[in-house]
């Protein structure tokens, strides 16, 4: 996969940004830096977590393509991050 940048984010926090990617397909890109989070096990946790506050909140049809994940990220509960997310993606 070839490295490609990235537009300015449509949304920043200090534990997300949002990115529109115009030429890509339609599915959510979840980024997860291996550097701030070490195991697998925590990565999966939070893609899983984002990817049903999605699903539940039908927020797959805004033009979100590429969502980065930061550490602090993993310190909100579920109610939080869900609103958060929703928040970013609905502004």
């Amino acid at each position: 996969m070839a490295l490609q940048r990235l537009p300015k984010p449509i949304f920043v926090s200090k534990n997300i940004k949002i990115f529109f990617l115009k030429n890509d397909k339609e599915s959510l890109r979840i980024s997860i830096s291996k550097k701030n989070f070490k195991l697998a096990v925590s990565r999966n946790l939070i893609k899983r977590r984002i990817k049903e506050v999605f699903r539940i909140n039908d927020l797959n049809k805004n033009d979100v393509n590429e969502l980065m994940v930061f550490k602090p990220f993993l310190l909100l509960s579920y109610q939080e991050a869900s609103f958060e997310i929703c928040k970013a993606v609905k502004s």
